[in-house]
């Protein structure tokens, strides 16, 4: 399998936001088998976007067709091919 199948960008999250709830929220579309949130490298603070990778590439379809909320905040998605 390509590294990159099933890998989605999220961008605009919140600070709040932590790889915990980005599992939560999409676990709704399939199996999730890893979330990461970007974070400075000295500070360790946010920087407002993550990557969740499905198990099952085929869900991204249905995943890009929604509007998506987390935290408060709606974000914007876009498959990593």
């Amino acid at each position: 399998m390509d590294s990159d199948q099933g890998k989605l960008f999220i961008g605009g999250i919140s600070w709040d936001t932590n790889e915990e709830k980005l599992k939560e929220h999409f676990s709704n579309y399939g199996d999730v088998l890893n979330t990461s949130v970007m974070r400075e490298k000295n500070t360790g603070k946010p920087r407002g976007f993550g990557f969740v990778v499905f198990s099952d590439p085929s869900v991204l379809d249905r995943v890009l067709e929604d509007k998506h909320v987390i935290d408060g905040r709606t974000v914007g998605l876009c498959s990593v091919q």
